[in-house]
């Protein structure tokens, strides 16, 4: 017999592993915080394995839906990262061209509250759950024995911090050269946003290279150059990368050297920008819009349908009668169908006629399981404005 877990009984099921305090019965006495728990439904019958944390919004996060006697936490997470290196073998990830990359993307790798991004001989495990942040070390262990002695660092935001109830010292900043599709930037570990990198957005930066030789190229919210650079690399004529970032506009800078390019890297608030080359008539032939997560809960959703709207809205009337716009959202709770909308409301309001030629979502090393359609949560419109 494996180890006796406690057990919690769901008053009604979620859709997707994330399990608040209202879908459950009586939670035991003696539960202590991190502890895995066998989660069953209101029949009696196998859920899950959890995490509990009754300090996080998410009071309990499911780590596996499938059962085992012997259930083992890090023989489990061993399994899991197995099966996330295979899986993107399938897909010549990691290549001669493209060393970087996402090894494990949340739940769709189940790994629920974890996240890797591998870089070069490097790899950035990113923790959103205080269960995984107690098994720091093995997992340290198990990822760089998985990547040939690779390097392991570990990141989590202050809001996740301070939500689940734990604090990760300050490592170390280390420079690493990476190649995307033979296309060169710095990523610097432990510096910027997330993992440093983002990886998500890999096969539509390529995408983009189809449109841009001899173009006039705008990336908003450009963070360190990624569509701007590629765009630059392709033939562009001219590239304006804006961002409010100091030290990522330093990188923009920093990556056009690595790759022998010049680019207009500004630093400057994306509306306040915009809202400039409006009054002084500037058109470009290509815009790229991509902006941060703007809704962060159910909550703040409506509000932030009103922001990309704005934003939607102005990116518009900098493009060119017969320009691309490339308008982007990483906010897992708007889903295409309601994206789309943002796009058809900015259009109308700025009287342009928009066709759109292509959706997309992330890179193929972000998998996102059917049962969790937040998951999925780039999505790319792909247009032309006139």
């Amino acid at each position: 017999m494996g180890k006796k877990f406690k057990e919690v009984t769901l008053s009604y099921p979620p859709k997707g592993p994330i399990i608040y305090k209202r879908m459950v019965g009586d939670i035991p006495d003696g539960l202590n915080r991190g502890e895995i728990v066998k989660i069953k439904n209101k029949n009696g019958e196998f859920f899950g394995y959890a995490f509990y944390n009754p300090k996080s919004a998410i009071t309990f996060r499911t780590i596996t839906r499938d059962f085992s006697e012997d259930f083992d936490i890090r023989d489990y997470i061993q399994k899991s990262l197995i099966k996330a290196v295979d899986f993107r073998k399938m897909f010549n990830i990691p290549s001669d061209f493209t060393n970087a990359y996402r090894l494990v993307h949340d739940w769709g790798d189940g790994l629920n509250g974890l996240t890797i991004d591998v870089f070069g001989e490097s790899a950035v495990v990113e923790i959103y759950s205080y269960g995984y942040y107690l098994l720091m070390d093995e997992i340290r262990d198990i990822v760089s024995k998985s990547l040939n002695g690779a390097e392991v660092f570990f990141t989590s935001s202050g809001y996740t911090q301070t939500m689940e109830g734990f604090e990760l010292e300050e490592g170390v900043k280390k420079k690493v050269k990476i190649k995307e599709n033979n296309v060169i930037f710095e990523v610097v570990i432990g510096e910027g946003y997330k993992t440093g990198f983002f990886c998500d957005q890999r096969e539509n930066r390529k995408y983009l290279t189809n449109f841009v030789e001899g173009k006039d190229v705008l990336d908003l919210f450009s963070y360190t150059g990624g569509f701007g650079i590629y765009a630059k690399r392709y033939g562009a004529k001219e590239v304006t990368c804006v961002d409010l970032d100091e030290w990522a506009v330093s990188q923009v800078k920093r990556n056009a050297n690595l790759n022998n390019l010049r680019i207009n890297a500004v630093r400057s608030d994306a509306f306040t920008y915009m809202r400039q080359m409006i009054e002084n008539s500037k058109l470009y032939d290509i815009v790229i819009l991509d902006p941060n997560k703007l809704i962060t809960s159910r909550e703040n959703k409506e509000e932030g349908v009103i922001k990309y709207i704005d934003l939607n809205k102005l990116a518009l009337k900098l493009v060119k009668p017969g320009g691309v716009f490339v308008s982007c959202s990483c906010s897992g709770m708007l889903s295409m169908d309601e994206f789309v909308g943002v796009i058809k409301k900015s259009a109308s309001i700025s009287k342009k006629l928009v066709k759109i030629f292509k959706k997309t979502g992330a890179s193929i090393d972000h998998p996102f399981s059917v049962n969790y359609p937040e998951g999925e949560y780039l999505k790319v419109i792909w247009s032309v404005a006139d």
